[in-house]
Parts: C-alpha cells; structure tokens; sequence
C-alpha cells in the first residue's frame, strides 16, 4: 500500500519533479539564470508597494493590479517552462492552439489574449498528472520561495475557470452577477469597462477577492466578458437564453462522470468534454463585439443555434 501511494503522488506531478531536477541542475550553469525571478518573488513581498510603484500598472483598479502583476510573473516563468523537454507536450498543443485560433481580437479572431492567456497558463494540461504551467509554477515557486501572499494569488489564478452568470444590475462600477448551478453570488468589477445589463448572460473567469484579512469587498472579471445570447429573425439578442442554458447543462452535466451537480458543472467549465471545448464554442457562436465585449450565439451542443458552425457555414 505504501509503495503504490508513492507511485501515485510521483505520477501526479511527475512534470513538476522533472522540472525541480533540470532547475537543480542548470542553476548554476548557461541554460537558465533564475535571477529575474527571485527577484520579482522579493519585490513581491511587499504587493501593494510594488503594484503602486509599477508605472504599467499605476492606472489599474488595485485588485486587478495584484493580479496582474501575478500574472506577469506567471509568463515569465511560461518563457522559460515551455523551453525545457519536461515541458514539450504542454508546449507542443500550445502552439497547436495558438495557429488553429489566432488569439487577439475580433475582427481577426473571437477568442481574445486575455481569455487565451489564462487558458493557457492554467486549463491547459498534459502528462500523467494532467498539469498545468500554473500548477508547475506554483510547485516550484514553494521551494525557491516563502512569500505566501504571491502563492495565493497564484493559486487563485490555477484555480479560477470559466463560468455562466446572469447579470442581476449595477451600481457605479460594481456588478451582481450570479452563476448557474452554483448560484454563487458576486459583486465585480470589470476592467474591460463593460458593466452591461440586467438579464445578460456573461461567460467570464472571475478571481475572487484574495486576502480575507485585508478585503477589497469585491471580485474582478479578469479578461473582456463573453455575453451570450441568441440569433432571433436575423437579429442578435443579448438576454432571452437563461432556460436554453439551464437546459444545456441538464443534457450535459451527466456526461462528465461526476454525480455530484455542483461539481459536474465545476468540471465542465474547467475542462470542458475536451482539450478545445470552451475554445470551440466561442469560435463557432461568434456573433458579434465592441471595444470592451465580445458577443456569442448558441448552445454549444445545437450546432444549428451557432453562427459558424458546420451546418451554419456558408458555401
């Protein structure tokens, strides 16, 4: 029983161990120099410092500051992660997925740098263990660093996920939004300055308020919403959809294996039924955007509710 609980751990972060041991022996030769990133865990002890004195970032709203600059953090350690054999299969579907979906901005594609950025770095699995960069960078960031207020962040970013919300209004620049299934209640912020409308529905990844000891009292939409709606008449609508929805994930919950509800949906909207899952859905139900929102038509499962579909596409 001991042996075989060994097995399982080493399996569950087998890239992780790889990793530790390539750093253990490179550190001190040609192949990488870790000073950079010793550096930013230091200067992150004090975050709220850095964060104002970071002239990028000065202008952010300080919640999405934070994580912001957590995320820089994040994306230098990807340069250097996915450079290394132990990360070639994390690297390799990366680079699959950046060519089949040219992340940017519509017009040129629906799937924005915001949204893929964080797909990437924390959805996007590979090895026996099914990790992540996030999962790779929170393992070694705890041997070459105590500075637990990074870490959580980190964490939170790993843990965060897509979602559907319902929009239940706003005040100034506070949103209620409320998720299916869970029926989490939150109050958010949304950089991309899109504050929407009561009735919508916003697929989005949120983090949540990080240091309950010094809350901000709110949660930031971390990339530019996805609203989702439907095509009616040959007209976009951008509310309507709540029980087509609803009905979605009656079909499809059951098709995860999971039996409890709550954590179904937690594992479908992480991971989808698959690798692109999520990524599809947005690239086939584009319908539409703005400067600070992108709109989507569809059920992911009703190709014929979806405007580029196969059925859809024109000839």
């Amino acid at each position: 029983m001991v042996k075989k609980t060994k097995k399982k751990s080493s399996a569950r972060h087998a890239i992780v161990h790889q990793v530790m041991k390539h750093i253990q022996r490179s550190q001190h030769g040609k192949s990488i120099d870790l000073a950079e990133i010793r550096q930013a865990h230091e200067m992150a002890e004090n975050l709220e410092a850095t964060v104002v004195s970071d002239d990028e970032l000065s202008g952010f709203d300080p919640l999405h500051a934070l994580y912001a600059y957590a995320q820089n953090i994040i994306q230098t350690w990807a340069l250097y992660l996915l450079r290394l054999p132990e990360c070639r299969k994390i690297a390799s579907n990366l680079a699959e997925a950046d060519r089949e979906y040219m992340p940017a901005y519509p017009p040129m594609s629906p799937i924005t740098s915001s949204y893929f950025c964080y797909w990437a770095f924390f959805d996007l699995k590979a090895g026996p263990g099914k990790e992540s960069i996030g999962d790779i960078v929170i393992k070694v960031s705890q041997k070459l660093s105590s500075l637990q207020n990074l870490l959580t962040l980190y964490q939170n970013m790993q843990d965060s996920r897509m979602g559907l919300y319902f929009h239940e209004g706003s005040k100034g620049k506070r949103i209620r939004l409320k998720e299916l299934i869970t029926e989490k209640e939150l109050t958010c912020i949304s950089p991309s300055g899109y504050l929407g409308m009561p009735g919508e529905l916003w697929f989005a990844r949120i983090l949540p308020d990080p240091f309950p000891a010094y809350p901000f009292g709110y949660a930031v939409v971390i990339a530019t919403p996805y609203v989702v709606g439907k095509n009616e008449g040959g007209f976009f609508k951008n509310t309507g959809c709540l029980q087509e929805w609803l009905a979605f994930f009656e079909r499809t919950l059951p098709k995860t294996g999971e039996s409890d509800r709550r954590r179904a949906y937690e594992m479908l909207m992480k991971d989808g039924l698959g690798q692109h899952y999520w990524n599809e859905f947005i690239f086939t139900s584009y319908a539409n955007y703005t400067d600070n929102v992108v709109f989507l038509a569809g059920i992911p499962d009703l190709p014929e509710s979806m405007p580029h579909s196969e059925q859809n596409a024109l000839y």
